[in-house]
């Protein structure tokens, strides 16, 4: 857990290589011990940024696409 620091340093960085920033970092209590708010050019390069900091181990995911107002609107006036 000390270590912990480090990583989320090392994983800002490496996301930023895949061209996604981290725009929010939250510890949090619960089901989950940390939340992220990212924001990527589009999904591939999520998916890229997620799974290489997975391969080195020790962490899980669960991903959600969040939709902004805007998108919102649009998709709804489109039902």
């Amino acid at each position: 857990m000390k270590e912990s620091p480090s990583r989320l340093d090392a994983a800002r960085k490496g996301f930023a290589a895949d061209g996604v920033k981290i725009l929010h970092f939250y510890m949090t209590t619960g089901t989950h011990d940390m939340v992220i708010i990212s924001e990527a050019p589009n999904d591939e390069a999520m998916a890229k940024a997620l799974l290489t900091q997975i391969s080195k181990g020790g962490i899980t995911t669960q991903t959600s696409r969040a939709f902004t107002e805007d998108e919102y609107r649009a998709i709804l006036g489109s039902l």
